[in-house]
């Protein structure tokens, strides 16, 4: 079962009654070397858990799992939710590419996603580039099996015919957050990251992101440290020599005196 097979079948859940809410939240966190992590979390309240029991014993991510995803739960939320996170460990941002194509179909959610990174100089950018759609609107996520829940309505149109209010009742977020300072972004800044939301009627949202972090080069500071030290070493020197001199002239003082009182003990001729 891929990712996005894990939100279609959590997401069914709303058009069997009315009153039911699911949320699914990706988010896309990077660091300056291009590591970083890909989350999929999927929130199903307790009203749905209730309607559809054996939720949780019917999710398979044997497949998931075999590709480098972690998964935790399905664990009780929210007064008798139920919560699955998906994360992915990557080290480069051309693994992180490939990660998120593999929770994404060609009805979306997060079309054409790319996580590049580039240095130049002392300067490190990171770009977040895709598109936030459902194609379609909310039946991005019917496929063969949902429809042999819910039949072949459309889902929508099912949505409807129950009253279901799709935007109340579903929401798909997507978060990033990139090393550095914030160049150009689409979204709305928010905890430190970016967050877009998409919408259910089918319209596509341009994701851009990019930032830039700037570092002080390492080099620099070897070399002030080291010019410091010889500072030190000089000045150490120079107090150790200054101490010496000082020693030798007291030792030269009473010598002298010993001299001027002899001189003044002897009678005159």
């Amino acid at each position: 079962m891929s990712a996005r097979r894990l939100v279609a079948l959590l997401g069914a859940a709303l058009f069997l009654l009315t009153g039911c809410r699911v949320d699914v939240y990706i988010d896309v966190t990077a660091d300056d070397a291009g590591a970083g992590t890909i989350s999929v979390t999927v929130d199903i309240d307790a009203e749905a858990v209730t309607l559809v029991p054996g939720l949780a014993d019917d999710l398979r991510l044997d497949d998931l799992i075999a590709s480098g995803w972690t998964v935790e739960g399905p664990t009780q939320v929210n007064s008798g939710g139920l919560r699955v996170v998906l994360r992915y460990a990557f080290e480069s941002p051309a693994e992180a590419t490939t990660a998120m194509n593999q929770i994404n179909g060609p009805n979306g959610p997060l079309l054409n996603p790319a996580l590049k990174r580039t240095v130049d100089g002392r300067t490190v950018s990171t770009t977040f580039d895709a598109t936030l759609q459902l194609v379609g609107g909310v039946e991005a996520f019917s496929d063969t099996a949902l429809s042999d829940l819910i039949g072949n309505t459309p889902w929508r149109s099912t949505a409807e015919k129950l009253g279901v209010v799709i935007d109340d009742s579903f929401s798909v977020t997507l978060s990033a957050n990139l090393p550095g300072e914030i160049r150009k972004s689409t979204g709305t800044v928010a905890d430190g990251g970016v967050i877009w939301n998409a919408t259910t009627d089918g319209s596509a949202q341009t994701i851009v992101l990019g930032t830039a972090d700037t570092k002080v080069d390492g080099s620099v500071w070897k070399t002030i440290s080291r010019v410091i030290g010889w500072v030190l070493g000089l000045w150490l020197i120079l107090i150790g020599f200054l101490i010496v001199l000082v020693l030798l002239a007291r030792r030269r003082r009473p010598n002298q005196s010993t001299t001027r009182t002899r001189t003044r003990a002897t009678p005159d001729a």
